[in-house]
Parts: C-alpha cells; sequence; structure tokens
C-alpha cells in the first residue's frame, strides 16, 4: 500500500532491498502474491520505525518530520505485522525494528549475490529409523543452502517411501527399501547425469546408516554433490564451519589374519566384543574413532573432509592387507558420514562391503545389506 508521504523512488527502493518480502523477523512472506491462490498482487505495507507523525508508534517531535521519507526509517511489512509493530509498541521499540530490517535486508543482499550458476537440485531422502518417519522439510533443506548455492527448482527431489509401514528391524524391510532407493535414483537423478545434464545436487537425508552408504555408492564422488549434517544444537542443517575439526584416530588390527571388519564409532563407542558376537573371534577389526563420540559431532564440512581421506586410506590398506574379500562394516556415524562413506568406495577397485545396523528389537548388530 502507497503512503503518501514516502516518495515513489524510496518505496521502489524499498521493494528492493527487502525482496518484496516481509522485514518482520521470522516471517518473510511474499508481498506480491496471495500465498494460497498464488495470484499477484501487491499486499504490501510500508511501516514507519519511528512514526511519520510525533503522536503516532514511536514519534517524535524533531525527528519524526525528518525520518518520514528516509528509506532507513521503512519497512516493507505484511498487514499482520504492521499492525502488531503499532499496537505493541512497548514489545516493538526502534531498536529492535532496526535489528530486523538490517538482518533481512543483509540477507537479501547476500541470497542475490549468488553466483547464476551456483543453482543446486536439493534431494531429500528419508527411511524410517525404528519406529520413526524421517522428519525432512524443503524449506530447512533451502535455509541450510546460505549464500552458497540457491535452489534451482521450486520443489526438492523426493527418493523416500513416503507413509512407509517399513520397520528396520525386520529383513524385508532392507531389500524393499534398495529397491525403492534404487529405482528413484536412476529415474530422478542418475538419468540425468548420464545425459550429460551439468547439475549440482545438495543431499538431505535421514535414514538407516546401511541405506544412507548405499545412497552414497550411487552418488560416487565423480559427481557434484554437497552433502548436509543435520545437527542438534543448534537446530539446523547449515554447516557450522567456524566450530573445531574432529580429530580421528585410526585402529589397526593385531593380526591380520581373520576376518576383515572395519568399525566407525564416531557418533557412539562400538566395542570390540560387540563384534565378536557376530562374528565370532577370528575378527581383524580395523577401527575409526575420535576422542569422545557422540551423536552431534560432525558440525563442519572440514571435519567431513577429512573423515573421507581417512576412508579412502584405511579402504586401500585393508585391501593390501587383506585382498578383495569381503569387508564387513559396523557403523555408529552421523548421517553425513554415512553418505560420504559410500561415495568414497569404488565399485570396480574396492572390496565389497557387508553392512550391519545396531537394533535394539534384534538385540544388536545384525547383517542388513550387501554392497558388491
Amino acid at each position: 500500500m502507497s503512503n503518501t508521504k514516502i516518495s515513489q523512488r524510496n518505496q521502489n527502493l524499498l521493494w528492493a532491498i527487502s525482496g518484496g518480502r516481509c522485514e518482520f523477523e521470522g516471517c518473510n512472506r511474499p508481498l506480491y502474491e496471495d500465498i494460497l491462490t498464488r495470484k499477484r498482487y501487491n499486499n504490501a505495507y510500508i511501516a514507519h520505525i519511528v512514526a511519520d507523525s510525533p503522536d503516532g508508534p514511536r514519534g517524535d517531535v524533531e525527528r519524526s518530520p525528518l525520518l518520514a521519507d528516509d528509506i532507513n526509517n521503512l519497512m516493507l511489512m505484511c498487514d499482520n505485522h504492521h499492525r502488531l509493530i503499532d499496537t505493541n509498541i512497548e514489545e516493538y521499540p526502534e531498536y529492535r525494528l532496526l535489528e530486523m530490517k538490517r538482518k533481512h535486508e543483509d540477507r537479501i543482499a547476500r541470497v542475490t549475490a549468488i553466483s547464476p550458476n551456483m543453482g543446486t537440485n536439493i534431494i531429500l531422502y528419508g527411511a524410517n529409523i525404528g519406529q520413526h518417519a524421517a522428519a525432512l522439510s524443503y524449506d530447512s533443506a533451502c535455509e541450510a543452502l546460505g549464500e552458497d548455492y540457491y535452489p534451482a527448482e521450486d520443489h526438492p527431489i523426493e527418493i523416500g517411501f513416503k507413509n512407509s509401514e517399513g520397520r528396520d528391524s525386520i529383513d524385508e524391510y532392507w531389500s524393499t527399501e534398495v529397491n525403492n532407493l534404487c529405482a528413484h535414483m536412476e529415474r530422478r537423478v542418475l538419468s540425468h547425469i548420464r545425459n550429460g545434464e551439468p547439475m549440482h545436487y545438495s543431499i538431505f537425508a535421514l535414514a538407516p546408516q546401511p541405506l544412507l552408504i548405499k545412497l552414497g555408492t550411487l552418488l560416487n564422488d565423480m559427481h557434484n554433490v554437497r552433502v548436509y549434517q543435520k545437527h542438534r544444537e543448534p537446530n539446523t542443517w547449515r554447516w557450522l564451519n567456524d566450530s573445531e575439526t574432529l580429530q580421528y584416530e585410526l585402529r589397526t588390527p593385531e593380526n591380520y589374519d581373520g576376518i576383515p571388519v572395519m568399525v566407525i564409532g564416531l557418533s557412539a563407542t562400538i566395542t570390540h566384543d560387540r563384534i565378536i558376537e557376530v562374528l565370532g573371534g577370528d575378527v581383524s577389526i580395523w577401527h575409526i574413532s575420535i576422542p569422545s563420540p557422540n551423536n552431534d559431532c560432525m558440525k563442519n564440512e572440514q571435519s567431513l573432509v577429512e573423515f573421507r581421506g581417512l576412508v579412502r586410506y584405511a579402504m586401500d590398506t585393508i585391501k593390501t592387507h587383506h585382498g578383495c574379500r569381503e569387508l564387513h562394516i559396523f557403523p555408529a556415524m552421523p548421517v553425513s558420514a554415512a553418505i560420504e562413506f559410500g561415495r568414497v568406495w569404488m565399485p570396480k577397485a574396492d572390496m565389497p562391503l557387508v553392512i550391519y545396523d545396531q537394533n535394539k528389537e534384534r538385540g544388536g548388530f545384525y547383517k542388513t545389506i550387501t554392497i558388491e
């Protein structure tokens, strides 16, 4: 809605720097279309931080006339939030509104500065973990892209079963989920890659670790892929690259005569007696760990890069000692690490993988899928 005290120049400028969206913190509603019908029309209100009259909200005898047509004193808002800030003056003082305006316009400036060739296709992959369905949000994925990429499409590529009743304690669950994953990936992703379409993919996944590893093998490290990690604290998918990089340790077995086993204990501690309970005592255990395993350890991308490098070294070294026998994998790692573990594996050069999963209903680790 226009305001006669505001010049057309500043109205146009405000629309530009706000991105045509409500600047109230957490709203971000587009103000150029109806949210339900998508019909295009102007439903914006231009709000004064300091009112344009002394007796208005946050008004001032001297400053109101001076700031009436000052772009730094104007915010683009939806009707609800325009009314809210003008009827709750104590809750929304001048300094708080200025901070909202600054953060919103800074974000719009960063996003619109992204290079046009930095589009990415968002892949959402979810599968039931125990009794829990995966909760994946396209909006949360878009937020995590930050200033590095922008969504190439206005909808994600979803490759998981919806409303599945499958449970990961049942043997049939794994073959059904693997078949579904491979079929969806072939139709919606891999066929486009083989056709030479230059695409970038951003992966957001929540699923049992054997399936995440399988997903990684389908999108190996020859493809242009960025994998994201769901953090618990703070609750975001955005990489926290100012956090401390993980320090990994690779422990080698005492002898190389037994069944080759790789244990990845990043999100939880896996003791060797749990492996022996499944495979017997004739095992050669290679163990990747960190000093304090926890389920929120993978905070920054550099930690993921170094994990990839260590896994690649470990696979080469294990093959040197054990040949092309099956390598038994016992994983406890973040989702991003599980996917990257699969992406590192090379089908023509590396050992076949037999992947186990920890399940309370099955009383511990049990064999799930084999990747040849």
